[in-house]
Formats: structure tokens, sequence, C-alpha cells
């Protein structure tokens, strides 16, 4: 499993000639490490809300290690679909159909992970009102890290869906990816300032 490796190996493999991981699966990973530089900020702080913090975004983070694989997995099948045989016409329908199902889920599983990154980030913005102001820097990183994963993400989302021959499917996946992306730059500006002022103690 590509999300059991360690980091260089990890790198080793997204810069391989291979189509995964790819963009998706680094996406989830930079968000996951966000998370998770979050967490241990969250666990400097003394105080209710940042353990609640640091609960929040442990499972978080659990989520995004299995999206890392997730995502392989899901261009994995488009991959697979597109290799089929397409000679015939029963072969052409059947190709259609499993390439079809394939792109759905390869943009469904990067909105998944869009929408634990704004959670995320929502999180992150809660924790910056208490935050250990020595942490301040990890903060403002986990932010950048969670919205860097979003954007990615949301990359992904719009690289399968815009091959959806179902255009109200696909035009609802991007409808909600914008949603996200307006979010998430809210939460990651909200923190940002809230960074300057624990810089500015």
């Amino acid at each position: 499993m590509i999300a059991d490796t360690r980091i260089r190996s990890f790198l080793e493999s997204v810069a391989a000639k291979t189509p995964t991981p790819g963009g998706g699966s680094v996406s989830a990973a930079a968000a996951g490490m966000g998370a998770s530089l979050a967490i241990m900020a969250a666990r400097y702080t003394e105080g209710p809300v940042s353990a609640g913090v640091a609960e929040r975004l442990e499972g978080i983070k659990e989520e995004f290690v299995r999206l890392i694989d997730a995502d392989a997995a899901a261009y994995d099948r488009v991959d697979a679909a597109l290799g089929l045989p397409k000679e015939k016409p029963e072969e052409k329908a059947r190709r259609k159909e499993a390439l079809q199902s394939a792109l759905r889920e390869a943009a469904e599983v990067p909105l998944q992970a869009m929408r634990l990154a704004v959670r995320a980030l929502e999180a992150v913005r809660d924790l910056g009102a208490v935050c250990n102001r020595h942490l301040a820097s990890d903060l403002g990183s986990s932010a950048i890290m969670l919205e860097a994963g979003l954007l990615g993400c949301s990359l992904n989302v719009k690289a399968n869906a815009i091959s959806l021959a179902d255009r109200a499917v696909a035009e609802e996946l991007s409808r909600e990816a914008g949603s996200l992306l307006g979010d998430g730059a809210r939460f990651r500006g909200e923190t940002m300032d809230r960074v300057e002022k624990l810089f500015a103690r």
C-alpha cells in the first residue's frame, strides 16, 4: 500500500514514470501532513478547545491516509477501463460503461478529500484562537498545507468530471468543489490573521 511507505520511498514512487501515485494521492498526503502539524500544535496548547481540535483532526488525518491509496486505486480503474477492447459494438458499450463509472469514482474520491480538508481548515481556524504563540508558524504552515491539498484535489475533481457523459453529475461535482474552495480559502485566511496576531504578542 502506498500509504505504508516511508517518505523517501513515497517521493520516489511519485517521481517514477507511472500513472500512480499522482496528483490526487500527493494532494491527500499534503493535506494529511497539514492535519498532523495542526495536531502537534494543538497538543502543545493547553485547554479544552485545543484538546477538542486534536481529537477532530486525528480522525481526519486517518481518512487522508486512506484516501492516498483510494485515489490511486480509482485512477487505476480508469486506466484499466481505457485498456478494455473496443473493436465490437458490445465491447465499446462495456468499455464506455466501465470508463464512465471509473471516472465518476475518480472524481468523487478527491471530492471526499476536499470535504475533509475544509473540515480540517475549520478546526485549524478554531485552534488559532487559543494556540500557543510559540506554535504560530506551525499553525500557519498547517493551514497552507491543507489548502494546498484542497487545491490539488480540486484539480483532480475537474480533470475527471470533465470527461463524464452525465453533465448533470459533472456540474454538481464542479459546483461542490467550487464551494469547498471558497470555504477553505476563508478558513485559511482567518487562520493566517490569527497567526499574525500570535506573532505580534
